[in-house]
Parts: structure tokens; C-alpha cells; sequence
């Protein structure tokens, strides 16, 4: 199986083996894509590229992905047409990640926090950091920052966002985590990587106008007005 998340961007020199399986193409076994994402709203593969990936997914049971948006593109260069799916995330529920942290402590302590997740930290990113300043002088929320990266733990985040009073992220898995956890959240889609997942979960769950690009300033009562989510269609 070729897991979620973008196995089909090019990262680097191994995309035909982690998101086509280039490595077991002469094994006889069933093989399939769940959830699969180019990364971009453009298809990034050359003509070549496209000959050799069509050659791969003849070998492939099942092929679906996690962006609607991605559909007809992979039509056009591939002649393929895969299924739309949930992300993998989404699959399970609220209560199997509290599970996760059932046994977990954490030294942030703080009744009503604004629970703030991005990469690297929110001072490399000029429209959160002003964002969060409107925050600090119109809320009565303390903010507290967990920035991804290689020491990130998985029940850290997790706890923060099932214990805060609201989201300021750019990550799609801190979205999906907000949504699952019902909290009111902004979004900040801040380069063309995320734009075409994003864009796909927040139609999925009617929330689009909580995403916003580099250039918007969003209101900030988004924080303090619940999530109105229909998970029937999602269960569906």
C-alpha cells in the first residue's frame, strides 16, 4: 500500500519507489494507493515521467486520493480516474486520539489558551505573527506555540489542541485536528503546497472562510465562534 499524505510529489529522487512502488513492480502482490496527494492544485511530472508512472499504476488494484481537485488532473495526464477518500486522519475518532493521551502530562497548564501550531515557529511568518498581536490586544486568551519539527511529539500536539480554546495554524493535519476536536480555528494557507488540500477539506466541511492567504487579515471573532461540523457526511 502506498500510504497518505504526498506520495506523489517529487521530494526527491525516490518518488517512484515511495509513491509508485517502482521497487516491487515485478512482485506478485496486490497493490494499491489510499489517500494518495500530489501536493499542488498543477501536475508536476513530465511526459516521460507520465509514461513510466502509467506503466507503474498498471500494476495497482485500487488507486484513490485524498483531493478532489487532483482528480482531473491525474485524468488528463494519466487516464486514470481514482477515488475521492477520506485522509487517513479522518477515519478514526475523537475519542481514539484522547486514547493517545490518556496517560499524557503536559507542562502547559493554562485554563484558556490560543493554541498556535505552524513550522519552525511563528516568527518566520510576517501575516501569523501580526495575526497573533491582534490576539494579544482584543482576546483574553494566553497563546501558546508548539512549533513542528524533528523532536515534535505526537500526544504534545494532540493534547494542546483537545485542551485550547481555539487554532491559529497553517498545517492541514493541525486543520483536521481542530475540526475533529470541534474548535474554532483560522487557517493560514501561505504558499501554493498547501493550497490544493486545504482548499478540498474546507469545502469538504463547509469551512473555507477560516483559510486565508498571506495577503488576508482574518476577524478575529473566528476564534470565539464555534464550528458548526456535520460529521453525518463525513461518516457517510
Amino acid at each position: 500500500m502506498v500510504n497518505s499524505d504526498q506520495t506523489w510529489r517529487k521530494f526527491d529522487q525516490h518518488y517512484y519507489d515511495y509513491g509508485f512502488l517502482r521497487f516491487a513492480k515485478n512482485w506478485n502482490k496486490i497493490k494499491f494507493a489510499y489517500a494518495a496527494s500530489i501536493g499542488y492544485d498543477y501536475w508536476d511530472f513530465t511526459p516521460q515521467e507520465n509514461d513510466i508512472i502509467k506503466d507503474l499504476l498498471k500494476n495497482f488494484t485500487g488507486i484513490s486520493v485524498r483531493e478532489k481537485g487532483s482528480i482531473e488532473l491525474i485524468q488528463k495526464h494519466l487516464g486514470i480516474t481514482p477515488e475521492y477518500v477520506l485522509d487517513p486522519t479522518l477515519l478514526i475518532d475523537k475519542k481514539d486520539y484522547l486514547e493517545l493521551i490518556q496517560n499524557y502530562s503536559n507542562y502547559n497548564n493554562d485554563d484558556e489558551f490560543i493554541f498556535v501550531y505552524t513550522f519552525f515557529g511563528a516568527k518566520k511568518y510576517f501575516p501569523i505573527r501580526r495575526f497573533l498581536r491582534r490576539i494579544e490586544n482584543q482576546l483574553n486568551y494566553k497563546i501558546y506555540e508548539y512549533p513542528y519539527n524533528n523532536n515534535s511529539i505526537l500526544e504534545n500536539f494532540i493534547y494542546n489542541i483537545s485542551n485550547c480554546k481555539a487554532v491559529v495554524t497553517l498545517s492541514f493535519h493541525g486543520t483536521v485536528l481542530s475540526l475533529i476536536f470541534n474548535k474554532p480555528f483560522v487557517t493560514f494557507n501561505l504558499d501554493d503546497n498547501g493550497k490544493e488540500r486545504l482548499k478540498s477539506l474546507g469545502k469538504l466541511f463547509g469551512v473555507e472562510n477560516r483559510i486565508f492567504t498571506k495577503y488576508d487579515m482574518p476577524d478575529i471573532n473566528l476564534l470565539t465562534t464555534p464550528l458548526n461540523i456535520n460529521f453525518s457526511l463525513i461518516d457517510n
